[in-house]
């Protein structure tokens, strides 16, 4: 299904709890093709004392599901204290890989893992705050970059607009999923506004 589309824009939605309260809710997503079509959905399932008190570092689990509400996608993660974590796994529970966050004294790295092993290493240089490349084997595949969501849109809410491009058309579709997971994870680790 990734395979269709050289690009993907990944739209929080407005949680208006959120903007006037400052109170975290349960993140939601829209997942558009380069048309402005619906595409995929995510969303979070997590505790409300967890995003109260724990906030980025809270347990959730993330739901991706396609335009008839069939799950695609799982991404898990526990409590962390420092360095962030993600689990993805098949509808039918099938380990499809992970994401771990690395130390790096300057930059800000992700090892990706797919199931079978393969590796990609996610660097978000740090003056570039709002994008982030996936690499393997020194070639780039894929970039996630936080978009300019607009005056208002920034201003008034916590919701946050990416682009997803994919550069080299040979990536596995089982990589291209994990990629589109890691959005979420940067997300949640670098741009979700604290209360």
């Amino acid at each position: 299904m990734l395979q269709n589309y050289q690009s993907l824009t990944v739209r929080q939605e407005v949680e208006m709890l959120q903007v006037f309260t400052g109170f975290e809710t349960r993140n939601r997503y829209r997942v558009l093709d380069p048309n402005g079509q619906d595409v995929l959905y995510a969303y979070e399932e997590s505790g409300t004392l967890s995003r109260l008190f724990l906030q980025s570092h809270r347990p959730l689990t993330l739901h991706i599901i396609d335009g008839g509400g069939r799950p695609v996608l799982t991404a898990q993660r526990d409590f962390f204290w420092f360095f962030s974590h993600l689990h993805f796994s098949s509808p039918e529970g099938r380990d499809m890989g992970s994401m771990q966050r690395r130390f790096k004294f300057v930059n800000r790295r992700f090892d990706l893992t797919d199931a079978d092993g393969s590796l990609l290493h996610v660097d978000g240089p740090i003056f570039r705050p709002h994008t982030f490349w996936f690499r393997h084997d020194g070639g780039d595949l894929a970039r996630i970059t936080k978009r300019w969501s607009g005056l208002s849109r920034e201003a008034f809410s916590v919701a946050d607009n990416f682009q997803v491009e994919f550069s080299d058309p040979t990536t596995p579709e089982s990589m291209r999923w994990l990629i589109l997971g890691a959005a979420f994870a940067i997300d949640l680790d670098f741009f979700e506004k604290k209360s």
